[in-house]
């Protein structure tokens, strides 16, 4: 799918995203693809999950010892009382469970996918310690 045809399906519902004359140049954009060498920065595909019943975001965290684990509880439970935006956390020994959805809505909102994004960074922060910590003479 080409950015004008993406724009156009995404403005159907709704006022349009741009003006006529900025489809214009838009559609002469038929391919934007850049090499992955090119890139300058690395993306990671995220493995969290949309569960039904009700709706909502899910992702399992594996660690390597419990003060780990205990990083990664610390960081987030102080995270979500900041945000007010709470996560139903599930832990059973090394691993962490979040499920988290808006429940006013039973539905996935912008609170839960930065709340997701909030806990990918953490898990993250913790490898690179460890890879540091692993590293050193």
């Amino acid at each position: 799918m080409s950015l004008i045809e993406f724009i156009n399906a995404s403005s159907r519902d709704r006022k349009p995203l741009v003006n006529e004359s900025l489809k214009r140049v838009l559609g002469t954009l038929t391919d934007s693809t850049v090499p992955d060498s090119l890139l300058p920065v690395e993306v990671e595909a995220s493995d969290w999950i949309t569960l039904s019943s009700p709706e909502r975001l899910a992702k399992t965290f594996m660690f390597l010892d419990f003060d780990s684990v205990k990083y990664f509880l610390d960081e987030i439970l102080d995270h979500q009382e900041r945000v007010n935006h709470h996560a139903e956390l599930i832990i059973d020994h090394r691993s962490v469970r979040v499920e988290t959805y808006t429940r006013d809505i039973d539905q996935v909102t912008e609170q839960d996918t930065s709340l997701a994004k909030f806990c990918d960074e953490v898990y993250s922060d913790i490898a690179f310690i460890r890879r540091n910590r692993d590293e050193r003479p």
